[in-house]
C-alpha cells in the first residue's frame, strides 16, 4: 500500500493552536531500543487528523519510514519494516486513534542516526510537523595485550612498549589510562573507521628489567560514565642474580659441618651450577650437589682461597665469588677475645682517669670560690738589689766587718772584764792585725784596703792606693 506524502504547508504551531510534541533529542546504544514520541496536541473544536507520517531526513532529502492512515491502516517503509512499529496499539485498530504515533525502534544500527520528521495532515488546518534528532552510540570493545610474547631485560636499558590497551570501534571515542606501580611512558594514537567509529590505542613503554618482573599494568577505558578494566602481568626474562651464602668468618680449625651455597635469582630459572676456586683447584673432601658445595671433615688450611659459583639460565651467566679465611683453634681464639676484651678494660679505667683530673682541674679555677677581696703586695726581687762577684781566693779579701761582742767572748776560765782604751785597728806592712781588738770605722762607710797581689803593680806616685765600698759577697 503506497500513501499520498503532503507537503507541509504550515509552520509547526498550528494557526488555532494544534502543535506537534516531541522531544529535542534521543539517543541509544547500537542494538537496543528507543522510543521516538511523537504527540498530537488538538485544539477545540478538533481538526480531522487524515494521515500521520514519520520521515528520515538524509542529506536534505525525506525518506519514508512508517505511515498510519485512518481508513488504509499502517505502513512501514522496508528497510525498517523488522525493526520499527507504533508504540500505542490504538494506532493499529480498525477505528485508529493517531494523537500518539510514537515509534519504536529496535536493534538499533549506526546507520539509523539522523534527523527524523513526525508530520500530522489535518483537515481542514492543514499540516503540522515537528523533529527529533536520534543519535547513536557504540560501546567500545576494550583489549589489552603484551606487546611482544617475550621480554627480556638487557644492559642496554633499551626502552620498549610492554603492553597495549585499544578502546576499538567506539563512537564517541573512548579515554586510556594506565595505573600501575611501575615507572614508565605512555603514547596513545586514534583512527577513525569508515563506520564513523573511533579506535584509540595507547602503548605503555619501560625498560625491562628485573625489578619490573611481575608487575601488573592495568588500563583503565572510560566511556559516557562507564569504566572498563583490564589487566595484564609482565613477565620480564632475566640473567641470573647470584650471591653465595654459608661463610660467616669463623671458619676455624677443625670445625665441622661447613657448606657454601650459590643462590640465584633467575627467569627462567637456572639449569646449571658451577664452582670454581680461583688459582687453584677444588679440595678433594669437597663435594658438589646442584648447587651447593659441601666441606666433609674437619676444616684445614687447604679450605682458604676465593670460591665462584657460576649461574647459567637461556639468558646468560652470572656469578658470584666468596672469599675463605681459616682462623686458628676455638682456645686460641678464646685467647685473643680475652686479651682484646681486658685491653679495652684497662684502656677505658685510663680514660675514666683523665676525665676526673680534667674534671677536677675545671671544678679548681671555674667552679671553687674567687678571692674575698683581699690583696696581697708582692715581695721585691732581691736579685733588684744584691750585687754578686765571684770569689776567686778568699784569703785576698778581709772578714765583713762586724760590731765587737762586749763582754769579750772566751772559752777560757772567766777572769774579771777590765775595760780598756780601744785601739785602733792598722794594718802593718806585714798584714798582722790584732785578733781580739776591733774598732769600728771612722766614717760612715767602711773603707778597705785590699792586699797587694803578686805580679800586679802598685799605683803611680801621687794616686791613692783603690779603695771600694763595702759590697755584699756570696
Amino acid at each position: 500500500i503506497v500513501f499520498p506524502v503532503f507537503d507541509s504547508c504550515a509552520s509547526r504551531p498550528g494557526i488555532n493552536g494544534q502543535t506537534v510534541e516531541m522531544d529535542d533529542g534521543k539517543s541509544g546504544y547500537v542494538g537496543s531500543k528507543v522510543d521516538l514520541r511523537c504527540r498530537f496536541i488538538n485544539s477545540f473544536p478538533p481538526v480531522k487528523i487524515s494521515q500521520v507520517t514519520w520521515q528520515k531526513l538524509v542529506n536534505g532529502t525525506k525518506q519514508n519510514v512508517a505511515i498510519a492512515n485512518p481508513s488504509l491502516g499502517v505502513s512501514v517503509a522496508p528497510p525498517y519494516r523488522d525493526r520499527v512499529i507504533f508504540k500505542n496499539g490504538a494506532v493499529r485498530r480498525r477505528t485508529p486513534n493517531l494523537e500518539d504515533t510514537t515509534i519504536t525502534f529496535s536493534s538499533l544500527r549506526l546507520a539509523d542516526e539522523a534527523t527524523y520528521i513526525c508530520e500530522y495532515t489535518t483537515f481542514p488546518a492543514g499540516n503540522r510537523e515537528n523533529t527529533v534528532n536520534l543519535t547513536v552510540h557504540v560501546r567500545p570493545t576494550t583489549q589489552m595485550s603484551l606487546s611482544t610474547p617475550t621480554l627480556v631485560a638487557r644492559s642496554s636499558n633499551l626502552k620498549t612498549p610492554v603492553a597495549t590497551c585499544v578502546s576499538a570501534n567506539g563512537k564517541p571515542a573512548g579515554t586510556i589510562r594506565w595505573e600501575t606501580r611501575v615507572p614508565g611512558e605512555v603514547t596513545t594514537r586514534e583512527f577513525r573507521n569508515s563506520d564513523g567509529t573511533i579506535t584509540v590505542q595507547s602503548d605503555y613503554i619501560l625498560v625491562p628489567s628485573k625489578e619490573t618482573h611481575k608487575e601488573t599494568l592495568t588500563c583503565v577505558t572510560s566511556y559516557n560514565e562507564e569504566v572498563y578494566t583490564d589487566s595484564v602481568t609482565l613477565d620480564i626474562q632475566y640473567e641470573p642474580d647470584v650471591s653465595v651464602d654459608g661463610y660467616d668468618g669463623n671458619w676455624y680449625l677443625n670445625r665441622e659441618n661447613v657448606q657454601l651455597s650459590c643462590q640465584a635469582d633467575a627467569n627462567p630459572a637456572v639449569s646449571l651450577y658451577q664452582w670454581r676456586l680461583i688459582n687453584g683447584s677444588i679440595p678433594s673432601n669437597a663435594e658438589i650437589r646442584d648447587n651447593v658445595l659441601t666441606f666433609k671433615g674437619p676444616v684445614t688450611y687447604d679450605l682458604q682461597g676465593t670460591y665462584v659459583c657460576d649461574a647459567t639460565n637461556s639468558i646468560g651467566t652470572r656469578s658470584a665469588s666468596v672469599e675463605v679465611s681459616v682462623l686458628g683453634t676455638v682456645a686460641s681464639i678464646r685467647l685473643t677475645f680475652n686479651f682484646m676484651q681486658n685491653l679495652s678494660k684497662v684502656s677505658m679505667g685510663v680514660l675514666y682517669s683523665v676525665m676526673l683530673m680534667l674534671f677536677s682541674l675545671y671544678y679548681s679555677s671555674v667552679i671553687s670560690p674567687q678571692h674575698s677581696g683581699r690583696f696581697y703586695e708582692e715581695l721585691p726581687n732581691t736579685a733588684d738589689y744584691v750585687s754578686y762577684r765571684l770569689a776567686c781566693n778568699k784569703e785576698d779579701y778581709p772578714e765583713p766587718y762586724s760590731p765587737p761582742i762586749n763582754p769579750p767572748l772566751s772559752f777560757l776560765p772567766q777572769h774579771p772584764y777590765h775595760a780598756s782604751q780601744p785601739t785602733p785597728a792598722t794594718s802593718s806592712s806585714s798584714g798582722a792585725t790584732s785578733k781580739n781588738t776591733f774598732s769600728p770605722p771612722s766614717h760612715a762607710t767602711a773603707i778597705f784596703k785590699y792586699p797587694s797581689v803578686p805580679g800586679l803593680s802598685s799605683p803611680p806616685p801621687g794616686v791613692a792606693p783603690y779603695t771600694f765600698p763595702k759590697e755584699q759577697y756570696v
